[in-house]
Order: C-alpha cells, then sequence, then structure tokens
C-alpha cells in the first residue's frame, strides 16, 4: 500500500482493436505498452515493462521511496506523498476554448471596474490590446475575432460604459451557466478564469511570432508592454496584479534585455516573447507553491516538487530539460507552439479526487495505470494469416 489511508492503485487494459484512435492519440506502437498517469492528469508517463517494478512506479509518481521502515523494506510515509500535480498537457482546440472563454469573461467583468467611461489611459490601453489580439489570435479562434472587429469598429461606443459593450458582444457570448473551462482547473471551474488568461496570453505571443514572420514585425518589447498595461489596469486579482507589475517594472527573467523596442527581422528574437512569458509563468507557479505550502504549514517544496511545479515537466517533454534543471529553449519554444498553437493529439484525463483534497493540496496520488494491450489484435492477425494459408492466397516472396 502506498499509504494506510491511499492504498489503492488502479489498472486498465485496454484493446486497440476496440480503441484504435485512443492508441495512435497515446502513441502505442508495440505489445506491450505501460503508461502511467497521475490523479488529475492527462499526462502518460511511460517506460519499459521490465522497468515496472513497485520502487521504480512510485518513483515516477513522485514519491519518496529512500526512506526504510523498521523492518527494512521500502515504504512512503503519508507527509512524503507528492503535494504538486504537474502542469497537463492539453489539445490545443481546448487551449483556444479556454482563452477564448476567459477572454469573453473579461470582458463581461474585467474591462468597466468604475462607473463612467473608461480614462483616456484605459481607453488606449485597452484598444492597443484588442489590436494586438486581432493580429495575434489563429484564425481559428474566429468568434473572438468576431468580437474583437466589433469592438474595434465600434471602440467609441464600446469605451462608454459596460452596458454599450456588453451590447455590442452580447451576440457572440455564451451564457453564463455554461462557461466551464475545459484545462488546469483540478476539477474546480472557479480557477478556469485565470488559468485560461494566462493561455490567451501564452497564444498571444507564439501568434506574435507567426504574425512577424508574414508581416511588418512588431516590436517584443511593445507587445510586453500593451500585456503589461493591460494587466495593470484590468486584471482583477490585486495580488497577481501587483506580483506582475513588480516583475516586469524589475526587469526580473531579464525582459529589459531580452525583448527589443525596435522591429526586428530576427526569428529568435521574435522568440524570446513567448520564451520571457513562460519563464514569467514558471516563476509564478513556484512562488504560488510555495505560498500555498506556506499556509498549509507544510515543509517548504523540495527540488523535485518545484520542478513539478513548472511546465512542462519533464515526462512530457524529456529533451526540454537538461541533467541540471536548465532548459533546451528550441525544445521549449516547440513544445510551447505545439500546445498553444500548431496542435497535439489529444490525451485522456484521470478524475480528480474531492475539492477537500484539493484545497489542502494534500493530494493523494491515485493512479490511474493504463496498460495497453493488442492481444486481440495479434489473435485475429494470426486467424487471417492461416486462413489465407489454406486457400493460397497468400503470396510467395522470393529471398
Amino acid at each position: 500500500a502506498v499509504t494506510a489511508k491511499q492504498p489503492n492503485i488502479e489498472f486498465h487494459a485496454v484493446s486497440c482493436t476496440a480503441h484504435s484512435q485512443l492508441c495512435r492519440d497515446q502513441k502505442v506502437n508495440s505489445y506491450p505498452t505501460l503508461k502511467l498517469f497521475r490523479e488529475g492528469s492527462y499526462e502518460a508517463l511511460s517506460f519499459s515493462v521490465k522497468e515496472a517494478k513497485v520502487k521504480n512506479v512510485l518513483f515516477r509518481l513522485g514519491f519518496d521511496v529512500s526512506e526504510k521502515s523498521e523492518s527494512g523494506k521500502d515504504h512512503v510515509e503519508e507527509n512524503q506523498i507528492a503535494r504538486v500535480v504537474p502542469f497537463r498537457v492539453h489539445d490545443v482546440h481546448d487551449a483556444w476554448f479556454d482563452a477564448a472563454m476567459s477572454f469573453e469573461f473579461a470582458l463581461k467583468t474585467g474591462i468597466f471596474m468604475t462607473n463612467g467611461p473608461l480614462s483616456n489611459e484605459e481607453s488606449s490601453t485597452f484598444h492597443k490590446w484588442l489590436d494586438l489580439l486581432s493580429k495575434t489570435l489563429p484564425d481559428q479562434m474566429m468568434k473572438t475575432h468576431e468580437m474583437i472587429t466589433v469592438l474595434l469598429d465600434n471602440f467609441d461606443e464600446a469605451k462608454q460604459s459596460q452596458s454599450n459593450l456588453s451590447k455590442l458582444i452580447h451576440p457572440y457570448l455564451v451564457p453564463d451557466n455554461a462557461q466551464v473551462w475545459r484545462t488546469c482547473t483540478n476539477g474546480d471551474n472557479k480557477m478556469g478564469y485565470t488559468c485560461g488568461l494566462w493561455v490567451l496570453f501564452h497564444i498571444m505571443t507564439i501568434g506574435v511570432v507567426e504574425y512577424n514572420s508574414h508581416n511588418p514585425p512588431i516590436a517584443t518589447r511593445q507587445v510586453s508592454e500593451i500585456l503589461r498595461n493591460y494587466i495593470e489596469h484590468f486584471f482583477q486579482c490585486e495580488v497577481c496584479r501587483l506580483n506582475f507589475l513588480d516583475m516586469y517594472d524589475n526587469c526580473q527573467i531579464d525582459g529589459c534585455h531580452r525583448l527589443s523596442d525596435k522591429p526586428s527581422l530576427n526569428a529568435h528574437d521574435w522568440r524570446e516573447l513567448p520564451l520571457w512569458l513562460w519563464e514569467t509563468h514558471n516563476d509564478v507557479n513556484v512562488r504560488l507553491l510555495g505560498e500555498r505550502m506556506d499556509t498549509n504549514k507544510q515543509p517548504k517544496p523540495n527540488q523535485f516538487e518545484s520542478q513539478q511545479a513548472r511546465w512542462p515537466s519533464l515526462y512530457t517533454c524529456p529533451n526540454c530539460w537538461r541533467e541540471d534543471r536548465s532548459w533546451e529553449e528550441d525544445e521549449i519554444y516547440g513544445h510551447l507552439k505545439s500546445m498553444y498553437w500548431s496542435g497535439n493529439p489529444s490525451y485522456i484525463k484521470i478524475s480528480s479526487e474531492s475539492s477537500e483534497s484539493r484545497t489542502t493540496f494534500h493530494f493523494s496520488w491515485k493512479v490511474g495505470g493504463l496498460l495497453i494491450c493488442s492481444i486481440l489484435a495479434m489473435a485475429r492477425l494470426l486467424r487471417w494469416s492461416k486462413s489465407h494459408h489454406h486457400s493460397g492466397r497468400h503470396k510467395k516472396v522470393d529471398h
């Protein structure tokens, strides 16, 4: 048993004959294939069946198995259970959906924070934000593009009041009771807005690289300033806003030198923008992890947990990370593009435990082990081969 309270590890066998699409999505190419999924994660951990011993499995799932019990056998204490759910891989269409949801939610709740029209500074910031998104969001986010076009075409009306803005975008909105974000909510839809907003930011920064590849380039510093000012004026979470502004204005993550005030013709310079935002987001994730542990009076995150709070995880993108925990920029950029722009395979999700366990962050890793079997396919192939042998319909191959 992993712990006395949570001893269960679930195993499931899946036939690739009956579930061929799932096997293709999970890149199952041979029999047998073993994949592990942490609770609440779409992210598969793969390794050879020969390595699938208890200690190896627990280690890959984030448990510390170095301690010995009084009997000398390996065991895992309850306070050693990994406390971090890694950022999960998602389908790019989910990313676009959640970004669109957060964009809509912000229009309904985050633009007009006081009565009366937007100030000149707020109005300028909002217009620049809409114009930037119109250039950098993928064409597939069609409804979002239509809303942006309506707002830009009628901006003098939209900036006057929430009522005017709501009237303009009303034909495109999702009903409030249908606002359900798809990714990184860990089962709590209230977390969806902020998560979706980060997704929108990441999509936009990748979109800058794509836009600059085919148009007169936008300076990366100009984009980061628009993002910074949008967060200052229109992001409701005061603590989040102040922390981001402090990081940005004090040139953390070296944004002052990495981002250029002048348009560049160099794709490497453009890529600094999404990489800078990625590093910023990871820095926020690690800081929030430490704050949660401190609030819950738990030990500070260890090195493994701090790494797990970053994304992509080592298991999602093993080529992204070096042994010294530094990263390969080209691999990271390729991963970001696949997540937010060019698309990637669908992933299955293992359902999470109760919200109480999420709130206290005492995650008991309930593991769904997915064993992909092609026995039925092999049996069918054997019968087919035998049938053709007797009928003489098989073709002889000369060697």
